[in-house]
């Protein structure tokens, strides 16, 4: 009887989840099971026991229903971030540790890392680097350590945090789709982005 109650609570929970979130959770099993090569707007409206015409209606088209899983697992993922940066004070500490905490999550998160890998080159670099959404979410992670760096003159004067977030975008990107074999280990990369990361954003007297 008590697993029946919890069952139809949950079902119940589920049905109040705004539409939108019930298609990307359905996205998400979608995309667990089959892929992101083979995951079609049909799957995801049986998986979300809707028509296809509700698909539709609240993602234009396949790669914007795969935008709209990444931004979610990058929102998620940015919150843990976040949590786990607020040990650190310095803001080169934020951007190499955060880094390296991003290369070493994503890996575990399924979805994301299929994403981000398992689709075509282009397919996976439009996703990551061609949404403002994302960008927006590295600049909401970034932002108070940025505006406390800067009133402290640390940052070299030509940074835009917008611009800087893409590029680490683009970093990330890098890596996680062909692993360095210089900087074989997590020291090695904390290495390497201490020496050619930080040099380019904080001034000189700054780390």
């Amino acid at each position: 009887m008590a697993t029946s109650t919890a069952a139809t609570a949950s079902h119940d929970e589920t049905k109040t989840k705004p539409v939108r979130e019930r298609l990307l959770d359905a996205a998400e099993r979608c995309l667990e099971q089959f892929g992101p090569q083979k995951t079609s707007m049909e799957d995801v409206a049986r998986a979300a026991g809707m028509s296809r015409a509700t698909v539709y209606r609240y993602f234009e088209n396949r790669d914007e229903l795969l935008l709209g899983v990444a931004s979610r697992q990058a929102s998620a993922l940015a919150s843990e971030a976040i949590a786990y940066l607020s040990r650190y004070s310095a803001i080169s500490d934020w951007l190499v540790e955060g880094l390296l905490f991003t290369l070493r999550e994503i890996p575990n998160r399924p979805v994301f890392a299929a994403l981000v890998t398992s689709l075509d080159s282009r397919s996976s670099g439009n996703l990551l680097l061609g949404s403002t959404g994302l960008i927006q979410i590295g600049v909401n992670v970034l932002g108070p350590v940025f505006a406390n760096a800067k009133e402290q003159g640390l940052l070299r004067d030509e940074i835009e945090p917008q611009m800087l977030i893409e590029w680490l975008l683009r970093m990330l990107w890098t890596y996680l789709n062909a692993p360095s074999q210089v900087a074989t280990d997590e020291e090695g990369m904390r290495k390497l982005f201490r020496m050619m990361l930080i040099p380019a954003v904080l001034k000189d007297s700054a780390d």
